[in-house]
């Protein structure tokens, strides 16, 4: 089964790699941090004894049991992520973790007894005397366990912590790929409805007035190819979305002629605002099909665009049949272009956009989108070749 935010786990998502110097800086200064404070306070507990004299056995003594231990710590990690991921039973743990602790002690107990024997003469301490073996080993283990324990756990907790916020990220991507692949499937679907509406158009023209079609066959051509591309982004400069509008109503123009009266109302300013690609023409050809009275003097329709607070809000008004008395909602699945302009909306702005249609007085209807006002620098579109 693919991987979907609901089913990502820590089987199928691992955290990242840390940076390795990063990583080995960061627990070489915890580790001096953990040496200096055990130093003082062997060496204040000498002072508080009247027992002075000391300081540098204290240092011998406590610096290389800390050290030895940063020395070994890539081999208790690589231990503990044996028996800590996956996760296993608690008796299976306890007993690995049981088993590791010995022998963490015992190799931890070794290389203390090396290297003080070994730094105590260069440092004028003269040979050092670790004790009996036979009763040091397990005398050590007891704070070798305590120590060890505490590593482990703490690495299990950062490790769950960081797995937690790998499987946030995957789940966050996925949920983002899952979006995007909806919106496309949307856009692709409106192109294809688009293209069949305008051809059944030009076929029925083409019994009327050959020339006309002909003449509309160009223009779609030219039409097609400024929509192609734009086709890469799912967002275009609001003047790259009038062009391909104007490029669709020249079009109509042919078949409908005096009787499509068109009127804009958009300022300069807002040609780089950001609109969902090919917005505008699903709600003219709504207009078109749905609101031309049979027979009649024509239509007039607006296009206005205006920025209110931080909204772009995008109306097309037309003096057509309007919605008499349907409810505005089941416009909605009339077709695919409404439709599909809703959940597009949903898809890019979730509930920042608006998408409103309603009748509008004296006649016609008003479609009226809202979207977050946001601009582009991308170059405007290039003349149609």
């Amino acid at each position: 089964m693919p991987a979907t935010p609901s089913n990502v786990t820590s089987a199928s998502v691992r955290p990242p790699r840390l940076p390795r110097a990063l990583t080995w800086s960061v627990m070489f200064a915890v580790y001096t941090a953990i040496a200096v404070l055990l130093i003082g306070y062997r060496y204040l507990d000498d002072l508080s004894r009247q027992r002075p004299g000391h300081f540098a056995m204290r240092v011998l003594e406590e610096g290389t049991g800390v050290y030895t231990v940063l020395l070994l710590l890539p081999l208790i990690l690589r231990v503990a992520d044996t028996y800590l991921f996956p996760r296993r039973s608690w008796l299976r743990i306890a007993v690995s973790h049981t088993l590791a602790a010995v022998a963490f002690s015992a190799a931890h107990t070794t290389l203390m007894l090396v290297t003080r024997q070994i730094i105590a003469p260069l440092i004028g301490l003269g040979p050092y005397d670790y004790g009996i073996m036979l009763y040091r080993y397990p005398m050590e283990f007891s704070n070798d366990l305590v120590g060890f324990t505490s590593i482990v756990g703490l690495y299990y907790l950062f490790q769950r912590y960081r797995l937690a916020q790998a499987q946030q990220l995957t789940a966050a991507e996925l949920q983002t790929k899952l979006a995007q692949a909806q919106l496309e499937n949307l856009r692709l679907q409106l192109q294809p409805h688009f293209l069949f509406n305008t051809l059944n158009t030009i076929s029925s023209l083409m019994y009327e007035d050959v020339a006309a079609a002909d003449a509309m066959l160009s223009q779609l051509s030219e039409l097609l190819r400024l929509t192609l591309r734009v086709s890469r982004t799912h967002e275009i400069p609001l003047a790259d979305e009038l062009q391909i509008t104007t490029a669709y109503l020249d079009l109509m123009q042919k078949r409908f002629e005096d009787r499509l009266r068109v009127t804009w109302q958009i300022a300069p300013e807002l040609n780089d605002s950001l609109v969902p690609q090919l917005i505008l023409q699903p709600l003219l050809e709504n207009s078109l099909r749905h609101g031309m009275k049979p027979g009649s003097a024509g239509m007039d329709i607006a296009i206005a665009a205006i920025r209110e607070s931080g909204s772009l809000v995008l109306t097309v008004t037309d003096t057509g049949v309007g919605l008499g008395v349907q409810d505005s909602a089941a416009v909605f699945g009339r077709g695919v272009g409404l439709s599909n302009i809703r959940d597009r909306l949903a898809q890019l702005y979730g509930s920042a956009q608006e998408f409103r249609i309603n009748n509008h007085a004296p006649g016609g209807a008003q479609v009226t989108l809202r979207v977050p006002y946001r601009t582009s620098i991308d170059p405007a579109l290039p003349p149609a070749t």
